[in-house]
Formats: C-alpha cells, structure tokens, sequence
C-alpha cells in the first residue's frame, strides 16, 4: 500500500508539473564550477583603490567541462562590508566563476577566466543530511522510515508545483494553500496511514494554515506590506523579467513556514485523541474532545514560541542593529520588514492555535461516531 501511494503521488506531480514548468531561460546562463587549491602565494596589491591582501593562487578543476584542468588567477582577500574576507589557504575547497569569453585584461591568451567565488560548503551540508537520515532512521525505525519519505516527497511537489506554478504568475497564496493540502494529505497518509487519525490531522492542518493565510492577507493588507521588503523580493522583480504577485508571494511564504509546526500539532492531537478512544472505548465526544483540547493545550505554548523565536531569530541581526543604533520604537514598528515579520509570526502562531480545536473536534467526531456504530449499547 506503502508503495503505491508513493508511485502515485510521484506520477500525479510528474504528470501535472510539465504543464505548469517555467519555461523561459536567462539571457545569459552563469556557470559555477567546484576547485581546489593547490598553491598560495601572497602578494602586495597595487591598486590603491582595493583594501586588503592579494594572493596568486593556483587551483585545479574539479567539475564541469575543465575538469583536471590548473589555472593560476589573482584573487583579492578582501570582501569589504558586504561579507567576510575569503582568505585562501593551500587544500581549500572553493567555487569559482567560469568566463569562457573573457577580456584581454582577464586573459591575455583567450583561455577561459577563472574568479573566486566563494568556499565549497556542500560537503559538511551533506554530511549533516546523512546524519539526520541515520538517526531518524536509527530512532524512529519504520516510522522514521516513513517520515523520511513524506520529507522526499514534501520536496518533490514543492519543486514541481509550487516554484512552477508561482513563476507561470498563479496567485502564490492560493497555489500556497493547495500545496499545503496535498503535502498534508500526502504525509499524513504515509506516517498513520488510511486511518481517522491521518484523516483528523490533515482536516486540521489545512484549515490551521488556511486561516493563517487568510489573517496574514487581510493584517497584511492593512498594514499596506508590499512583499518587496527583502533584497531577494527586489532581485526579483528588477533582475529578471518575471510577473509575480509579491503581496501573494509573502502571504504563502507565511503559509508554508507554518506548515511544519501546524502539521506537528495536528498529529499530536489525533494521535491522543485516538489513544484515549483505545484505552476507553466507552468515552464519549465530549470525553475526546477535552482530551484532545487538555493535550492542545499544554503545547500550545511551546509550539506558539517555536515559531515566535524562529521568526525572531532570522532578525537578530536587524534587531541588534536597531537596538545599537538605538531607534525609537515608532520608527521600529513602522519599519516594513519588522511588521511583515511580525505578522508572519503572529498569523503562523494563530493557525497553529487554531489547529487544535479543529483537530481535536474531527478526530472526537470520528472517533466517537465509530463508537457508536460498533457498539450501540454505549
């Protein structure tokens, strides 16, 4: 049963992903190959313009179309106040920018031109990955097996459905929402199962992030957020001739950075909801619903932070900014990122909280109506 869903739902997005794939190329493809140094020598810089160390560095190819192929560039060490200096060092891994037309000042011979671009950091990214597969799988067994598995998957449709559909202009907070319920669907099926559980936990989760994307779209519209606050946002839409809805593009990146924790409260709920019905069958709708709202409500705090202190957390460096440069509160709470975060956090952590009444309700309904059909005398 395992494996057909999983067919199933790869041939479903396999089949539907062509028809929406965002077909148009760049003017000019950029290409990034993987290096490794071999020799460094340091040398005084001549350009009294440029700040820092300059080094002569020889690398080696090693991906790409150069592969096995030495080349010797000048590489400035300084990376001013836009980021950290990258010092070289003999046995670093880096990735380098390939100009295969370069000038006569980059390449007097015509060879392609080679630029330091920044540190190789796949391998400790990847070596990271394997470890959280192991102790899912070492830990969760079967069932880490399985939530693995709905990981995978959750990726595949985001890949093929949501990027796709949100650069061919659909409306990103609607393509959001469906994403949302078939990634819930989808994992819900593969963790429980075809079970009332699975079936609670999803009802849950999709009107939970509903509802925080629909309060996310009417706060975000009062607060007259335009989604171009971030620097990618702006990339966006002055780079590359693309025509999306920024406002819709912010409100589903609320959505979807909820998904996670609402799903995780969803399961929790029809999960003890269900264990109770197992251990006393003889309990009522109203018995399962205070249960699963007793259970909601002891995580209803910790979850509600987790998504307040991730938020907070990818603005520590604003906020520490703000806090040194000593700015008034008006002008904090007025400024458009700090109130598109805001409501990000506070939208999210509604649709979470909103999650439990209506998980818990579903899974009691369910539940206690099975109940009633197998046993008339309760």
């Amino acid at each position: 049963m395992l494996k057909k869903t999983i067919l199933s739902v790869l041939l479903f997005v396999c089949c539907i992903s062509p028809a929406f794939s965002y077909q148009e190329e760049p003017a000019y493809k950029e290409e990034y190959v993987k290096a490794n140094v071999i020799d460094v020598k340091a040398s005084s810089s001549t350009d009294s313009a440029v700040r820092g160390i300059s080094q002569n560095v020889t690398i080696k190819i090693t991906s790409g179309k150069y592969k096995g192929e030495t080349a010797k560039i000048e590489h400035i060490a300084a990376g001013g106040m836009m980021g950290r200096d990258i010092v070289l060092k003999k046995g670093d891994n880096i990735v380098v920018y390939v100009n295969d037309q370069p000038t006569k000042a980059e390449s007097s011979s015509g060879a392609p031109a080679f630029n330091v671009a920044d540190y190789a950091r796949e391998n400790p990214v990847y070596l990271m990955a394997f470890l959280y597969v192991l102790v899912l799988l070492v830990f969760g067994g079967m069932k880490g097996l399985k939530s693995l598995i709905g990981l995978v998957l959750t990726i595949v449709i985001i890949f093929a459905l949501l990027f796709p559909l949100t650069l061919k202009g659909y409306n990103p907070l609607l393509v959001s929402v469906l994403v949302s319920a078939i990634v819930s669907l989808v994992v819900f099926y593969i963790v429980a199962g075809r079970t009332r559980k699975s079936l609670s936990a999803a009802v849950g989760t999709v009107l939970g992030v509903a509802i925080a994307g629909l309060l996310a779209f009417i706060f975000g519209k009062l607060a007259y957020l335009s989604g171009l606050s971030s620097e990618e946002s702006k990339l966006l839409l002055y780079s590359m001739n693309i025509k999306i809805d920024y406002e819709g593009l912010l409100f589903g990146s609320i959505l979807i950075g909820a998904l996670g924790a609402v799903m995780d409260v969803g399961m929790s709920i029809a999960s003890s909801v269900e264990e109770v019905r197992k251990v006393h069958p003889e309990a009522n709708f109203k018995n399962l619903f205070s249960c699963g709202m007793n259970v909601g409500r002891d995580i209803m705090g910790t979850m509600s932070n987790t998504l307040i202190l991730a938020y907070t957390g990818s603005a520590l460096p604003l906020l520490l900014l703000f806090f040194a440069n000593q700015i008034s509160m008006v002008k904090i709470m007025n400024f458009e990122l700090v109130a598109e975060e805001s409501i990000r956090a506070l939208a999210g952590s509604i649709g979470l909280v909103c999650c439990i009444p209506i998980t818990a309700f579903v899974s009691a309904f369910l539940n206690s109506a099975d109940r009633k059909v197998s046993r008339p005398g309760f």
